[in-house]
């Protein structure tokens, strides 16, 4: 039998319900992988950082929680999007290129299973991993809401969906790092710095130049905290402000909550299918 056939799955195709028993095989087992691993300890141990870090420090610097129900989600998702860049490089940026970095794959490719199945699982296992996480720090800001505001803005439940679609499209772009270097390491550095410095760079010279960043995954993650901000059904917002100092109008923009839906979802299809097409062409 080729090889080549059995790499490509032809050989051993039986249709599609075996390609999904193939893709939740993969996924359970890379589940396991994650839950036993360093990164699930560094991810979780940064996410308890953050909510004890802003719990202490409104405690003492601003004399207590807040007790309006809207600031008190405004002050404790005001880093989510940070928590999402770090949570999809440490699991997405590096699930690739560690496959062929450390040579595993090798144990995979022999078996009769198609690279795409074997791609899914392992995507899945990281959006999965890194959705959980974001889920449960959004629960346990909702539950010491009811606590300490006496209740729970609802808009919060919208901020959790464009946060979990902002992490498909970040995570998307993560994995294109990882189909792209060789080294996990390098993947998660450049995931990394371009995420958190490099859109955000771009965002600030666009809004000079009064254009609007529709383009950039980053724009789309300021709707996380606008939606807990503004009224569920607002449109996007211009605000322009003249400064004396450069002689130049400086535009800030605030997309509406369909348009960053719209960005983070197209930036995550389109990146996540550029990142199957180069893992299937990738060889040892």
């Amino acid at each position: 039998m080729d090889e080549t056939q059995t790499n490509n799955g032809s050989a051993y195709d039986k249709g599609i319900g075996d390609d999904l028993r193939q893709i939740g095989v993969v996924t359970k087992y890379e589940l396991l992988k994650h839950i036993r691993s360093k990164r699930m300890v560094v991810f979780v141990a940064i996410a308890a950082l953050l909510f004890s870090l802003i719990t202490v420090l409104s405690i003492f610097l601003d004399g207590g929680l807040p007790d309006d129900k809207k600031e008190f989600m405004k002050t404790y998702l005001s880093m989510v999007n940070l928590l999402i860049v770090i949570g999809v490089s440490l699991f997405c940026a590096s699930t690739i290129a560690a496959e062929f970095e450390e040579r595993t794959a090798l144990l995979m490719f022999p078996r009769p299973i198609k690279k795409t199945s074997f791609f899914l699982g392992k995507v899945l296992a990281c959006y999965v991993v890194c959705g959980v996480i974001i889920a449960v720090y959004y629960l346990a800001c909702m539950l010491l809401s009811l606590v300490a505001a006496g209740g729970l803005d609802m808009n919060v439940f919208g901020s959790l969906g464009i946060a979990l679609m902002f992490m498909f499209g970040a995570g998307g772009f993560a994995l294109l790092m990882s189909s792209i270097f060789k080294r996990g390491a390098m993947a998660v550095i450049v995931t990394i710095a371009v995420l958190m410095l490099v859109f955000n760079i771009v965002d600030s010279m666009l809004s000079v130049f009064g254009t609007e960043p529709v383009y950039s995954i980053t724009y789309a993650a300021k709707d996380i905290l606008n939606f807990i901000a503004q009224d569920p059904l607002h449109l996007e917002i211009d605000i322009s402000e003249f400064i004396p100092s450069v002689e130049m109008v400086i535009s800030e923009w605030n997309p509406s909550h369909l348009k960053a839906f719209s960005i983070a979802a197209i930036w995550g299809v389109v990146t996540t299918t550029i990142s199957a097409l180069l893992f299937k062409r990738k060889e040892f």
